[in-house]
């Protein structure tokens, strides 16, 4: 696949993401396709930030190491990521941070390049993504309009200007040498999206009719509240940051008692502080769903980086045993149709529901084809008949072949609904009755074997005959790509991607993976969750487990060199 990865560079505070941002949106109106992901720091300012900005004409899903053009903000860039460059990269810098390198590829924009005034550092991303731009060939004057409708609502309308001017002087100085071709067409007719993956799934939650939203701030969680704060107005959605986790999931789930589309999100930390109520959604049966958005831990561990160890966490969380389910996108298109289908199955079935993105999948931005409402419906599962007399006591947990009681809105019903942390009676009674505490809990546990029964088995991609690489979440993409690779190189090998983790359909399951000689799990983790759980609600054991435990996600390259060394 012909693709170029950029890289812009720079501390925290200097307008990485900015610049990024108007790079992105030139790209997105050539009609390219891009991914892009961050690496930054925990600190609220300094520290060295980057984002990988990989652009092509064919879909992308993953980031790749080295580097085609390096925009550095400053000289720790420089020093960073020099050797990831290629031997044909260019790098493009300001002419005091390129003293004391002497490399070729290093292209030193003069401190006093532009109009006067524009050797303020805060025009130093402007000054080098213009140079880029005529580098690759892209047109001025979608520079002049992305800057605009990036920054134009944020700085005085002079500063404006002087950034317009100093991008026309310095994309005056590119030598007729440093100008290349790309090397795939531009389709500046066609319109896709650009999304990052919690913006992907909080338009899935809106299609999926969300009416409240609770959560208090942890990254990598916290961007999807962002998300759908920012068009709650017009979409009627209620979103509320709370005092703390434990807060956050109690408003979910009195909401969702009331009768509302209700979810709360969080990262692993804050999965253990709302196990208690997880418990409660358990047995009162109340419809929730549940963001994990995966960050390396244990404790407080590494917030701003991505790890995929809290699939077992979710799958036990609380005490007791009661049906959940536990889902994971494995796409941005994926996020934007399995964000609705969650409260789906939440409805349908009563249940908390899981959803599991990491940090990776949160902060990556991908272009895709514009969502489908259509495709996106809406089951709320049963509702009882009214009464006949109003005030009559409701059998919320009556018992059915399915396990699954009708239930009723309070605010919209004549029923009295009486609901409990206790085990109950059908009526929500307390009640430690032998008997009454097998049907009750049998009646729960029935949902388990019907919400597997309706789950779908893997998706295979490529040969399973031989090697099968199992994976979940945003290992897929890299994963993919490099499979694809192998393929093109005469390797016979499969990649089986698990969108529905739990419940797993054994038929399913063990029908997608039979044709494989050998199981290998492909996680963000160091024990093979996956392939654990596999094992557990399967009884299928895996050959090995491909792990990696750094905080930052694979790259194309990385899992390539780690398939050839099992293949």
């Amino acid at each position: 696949m012909a693709n170029l990865n950029v890289v812009i560079a720079g501390a925290a505070g200097q307008g990485v993401q900015s610049a990024a941002a108007i790079f992105g949106r030139l790209c997105l109106r050539q009609g390219l396709h891009l991914f892009t992901t961050q690496d930054y720091q925990s600190r609220v300012r300094g520290g060295h930030n980057f984002m990988r900005i990989r652009i092509s004409d064919e879909p992308l899903g993953a980031s790749v190491r080295l580097i085609d053009y390096l925009v550095a903000l400053n000289e720790e860039s420089i020093r960073i990521h020099l050797y990831d460059l290629r031997p044909e990269a260019i790098t493009l810098c300001m002419e005091q941070d390129a003293e004391g390198f002497n490399d070729p590829r290093l292209r030193p924009l003069p401190n006093d390049a532009g109009p006067a005034k524009a050797d303020n550092p805060r025009f130093v991303g402007v000054k080098l993504l213009a140079m880029l731009i005529e580098m690759i060939g892209f047109d001025r004057r979608n520079l002049t309009d992305a800057v605009d409708i990036q920054l134009g609502k944020r700085i005085k309308p002079e500063v404006l200007q002087l950034n317009f001017d100093a991008a026309q002087a310095c994309a005056d100085l590119v030598s007729d040498e440093d100008r290349h071709e790309l090397p795939f067409a531009l389709h500046p007719e066609t319109q896709r999206m650009f999304v990052d993956g919690h913006e992907a799934l909080a338009l899935g939650m809106v299609a999926g009719g969300i009416g409240v939203y609770a959560g208090y701030p942890m990254s990598p969680s916290t961007s999807l509240m962002t998300a759908l704060a920012s068009f709650s107005r017009e979409m009627g959605v209620v979103v509320e940051q709370v005092e703390d986790e434990v807060a956050a999931i109690n408003v979910a789930c009195g909401a969702a008692f009331a009768g509302a589309r209700a979810a709360v999100g969080t990262s692993g930390a804050g999965i253990s502080l709302m196990s208690e109520t997880i418990g409660l959604a358990g047995i009162s049966e109340t419809p929730v769903v549940i963001l994990d958005a995966q960050r390396p831990g244990p404790s407080t561990g590494m917030a701003t980086r991505t790890e995929q160890a809290d699939l077992m966490q979710v799958v036990f969380a609380s005490q007791g045993e009661f049906p959940r389910a536990v889902i994971a996108p494995a796409d941005h298109e994926d996020a934007f149709y399995m964000g609705a289908e969650a409260f789906n199955i939440a409805e349908r079935w009563q249940i908390p529901v899981f959803i599991m993105t990491d940090q990776a999948f949160a902060d990556s931005q991908s272009t895709v084809e514009e969502f489908d409402p259509s495709r996106v419906t809406i089951d709320r599962g049963p509702v009882a008949e009214e009464p006949a007399a109003p005030g009559t006591l409701m059998p919320r947990y009556a018992v059915t072949d399915s396990g699954v009681s009708p239930r009723a809105y309070p605010v919209l019903s004549e029923w009295i609904i009486q609901q409990d942390s206790h085990e109950h009676t059908e009526i929500g009674h307390l009640s430690d009755n032998i008997d009454n505490r097998i049907t009750q809990f049998q009646k729960r546990m029935r949902k388990h074997d019907g919400i597997a029964a309706e789950f779908p088995g893997p998706e295979i991609v490529g040969d399973p005959e031989e090697a099968l690489f199992l994976c979940w979440g945003s290992t897929c993409g890299p994963l993919l790509e490099a499979a694809a690779l192998m393929r093109k190189e005469g390797h016979r090998l499969g990649v089986a991607v698990f969108r529905h983790l739990y419940p797993m359909n054994r038929k399913a399951v063990r029908r997608a993976l039979a044709p494989a000689e050998r199981l290998y799990t492909v996680e963000m983790n160091f024990t093979g969750q996956l392939g654990k759980l596999l094992l557990l609600e399967c009884g299928i054991a895996t050959t090995a487990h491909i792990g990696k435990i750094d905080g930052r996600l694979f790259t194309v390259k990385e899992i390539l060199f780690r398939l050839r060394e099992v293949i």
